[in-house]
């Protein structure tokens, strides 16, 4: 289990369970370089003189990889902001 970062945290978005899958995991995941995700590149674009926005947005991107049992790419889209 791991410390989940404060932003990630004190989320509006995440429900408790989403939050229990993400701190679920052995160890705090890192970036990885061949990760692409055409939806997180759509949200920067759109986002990208919104921060405030586009956390938002990349935090409902996760909530429903995450709802769809896809941790680690819920962990990917969300390491992608790296704002912690």
């Amino acid at each position: 289990m791991v410390q989940l970062p404060e932003n990630i945290k004190n989320s509006k978005i995440f429900t408790i369970n989403q939050l229990q899958l993400l701190a679920d995991v052995d160890q705090m995941p890192t970036v990885e370089a061949s990760f692409e995700d055409e939806t997180v590149k759509n949200i920067f674009q759109y986002y990208s003189l919104m921060p405030e926005e586009m956390d938002t947005e990349i935090h409902r991107y996760a909530g429903k990889l995450l709802n769809e049992g896809k941790i680690n790419e819920a962990w990917q889209v969300l390491l992608t902001t790296n704002v912690w």
